[in-house]
């Protein structure tokens, strides 16, 4: 068993790690990995984005926190610890909090020489770039910041903590400033830097990495730096860097992107005004990780492109869409979870009733207004929004038709349920299903009773009824 730290590099980073969120929650399996730990570097403190990711994060830990976790406990919805080491789970970029990159590399008492050299490599738009809301594109100045890293306090913090086994994994998107850069700096720091705490275990850790090609589009802004037309060029530099300089320093090399008709986004160049919809990529780049910690790595580098196998469905991307391997990863959870989601969200009062066994039980009696019921359901709305927001994306993710209503057993897109009784109406059948395992459980917490009845009813309806 092994901690795998994951960092997440600029905007795509935090947002990958939002749907490995998700899918820790509906308890996709994660092999040999025994907790989690998220490390976000991104100097666009006020990102929206980062925002909401900060704030999964924490309600996921929140709730998993309640719960228990043994071999009498089949359930697996938030089985994995996921471990906050530092504030928010960010990695602070020293002297970039309203400071212009001219004034972080003290341009003003260079010599005169000094000053040449320097406007020979940056532009005066670069030199007078606000750093607040991190590089705005420009992978030059991140190179030069982000090289502090190993000196961050939470940096060796991180190192510090690292043991014989552990796995570390990177998200970073290839076409911007933060990530581009980000990435082979981390990298060479992990594999040559000898001065940082456990540097033998850290040189010889298996390491993956996922890199994001572009995805999306920017509107045109002349007041951003950032403009859509130097992706592709900036994506094409950057591959032929690595191919030269990343070599055999990473053990797992994963690829993803999107040259089909790519959505627009606003063309925000951060803060609080920085939040874009979640989309198929970041949600199948969180994928990468799952596969990563079950792989067995080898000594050489192993190159990986996600593929979809039907990428022209009218519909969407479905489960069916996907090749069988990724499909078997992900179908089962994440039906119990949106099953479980909708139940809880859609139709809540249904599952306070006398209906439920659950809540007959005289220990129940005050659950559904206890602050772990809250903080749980709040959690659903966040994970229905989530794939709505990828459904209405584009191309779109249309797994579950999340409002089916009083059909939900019509959750998943395109799978016609099997195996109803007749006469019973659908949340009917789900009750019954709940109440047979309801009865079965004993000895347990209110948290554990009730989640673990939903665990094992989803499970049966997902493989029995719902099955694709």
């Amino acid at each position: 068993m092994s901690k795998l730290y994951i960092f997440g590099i600029g905007g795509t980073g935090s947002r990958v790690l939002k749907s490995l969120t998700m899918l820790l929650a509906a308890g996709v399996d994660m092999g040999d990995t025994s907790e989690i730990v998220p490390i976000i570097i991104d100097p666009d403190e006020a990102n929206a984005d980062l925002e909401l990711n900060i704030k999964i994060l924490n309600k996921y830990s929140e709730i998993r926190e309640k719960l228990q976790f043994h071999k009498n406990n089949e359930n697996r919805f938030f089985s994995m610890p996921i471990t906050k080491t530092m504030q928010n789970y960010t990695l602070k970029i020293k002297d970039t909090n309203d400071k212009t990159f001219k004034e972080f590399i003290e341009y003003g008492s260079m010599s005169k020489a000094n000053k040449a050299m320097t406007k020979m490599l940056f532009s005066n738009k670069n030199l007078e770039s606000n750093m607040k809301v991190g590089f705005k594109g420009n992978p030059n100045i991140g190179s030069v910041v982000l090289n502090q890293i190993a000196d961050a306090d939470e940096f060796i913090k991180f190192a510090n903590s690292f043991t014989e086994g552990d796995k570390i994994f990177i998200i970073s998107s290839i076409f911007g400033g933060t990530g581009a850069s980000g990435f082979p700096l981390l990298l060479k720091t992990l594999r040559t830097n000898k001065n940082i705490p456990n540097f033998a275990n850290i040189n010889k850790a298996k390491i993956g990495a996922l890199t994001v090609l572009p995805y999306f589009k920017v509107k045109v802004n002349e007041q951003s730096e950032i403009e859509s037309s130097t992706f592709i060029g900036k994506t094409k530099s950057a591959l032929t860097y690595y191919e030269k300089n990343i070599g055999s320093d990473i053990n797992s090399m994963y690829f993803i992107g999107d040259n089909s008709e790519m959505n627009t986004y606003e063309n925000n160049e951060g803060g609080s005004s920085q939040k874009n919809n979640s989309h198929l990529i970041e949600f199948l780049g969180a994928t990468a990780i799952v596969h990563f910690s079950k792989h067995e790595t080898s000594e050489t580098t192993q190159y990986f492109e996600l593929g979809i196998e039907d990428v022209k469905a009218t519909d969407g991307i479905t489960f069916s869409s996907l090749y069988p391997g990724l499909k078997d990863m992900l179908y089962v959870p994440l039906t119990q979870f949106s099953l479980m989601a909708i139940c809880l969200t859609f139709n809540a009062w249904y599952y306070t009733s006398d209906k439920f066994a659950v809540n007959s039980r005289s220990n129940m009696k005050n659950f559904h207004r206890s602050e772990f019921y809250n903080k749980f359901v709040d959690f659903l709305k966040l994970y229905i929004s989530l794939f709505e927001e990828m459904k209405g994306n584009c191309p779109s993710l249309n797994f579950f038709n999340m409002q089916c209503d009083k059909k939900p057993f019509e959750l998943v897109t395109g799978v016609k349920p099997r195996n109803l009784p007749w006469l019973k109406k659908n949340y009917d059948i789900i009750t019954d299903k709940l109440n047979h395992y309801a009865n079965k459980i004993k000895n347990r917490e209110v948290e554990d009773y009730y989640m673990e009845t939903f665990y094992l009813a989803t499970k049966d309806l997902a493989e029995n009824n719902i099955s694709n």
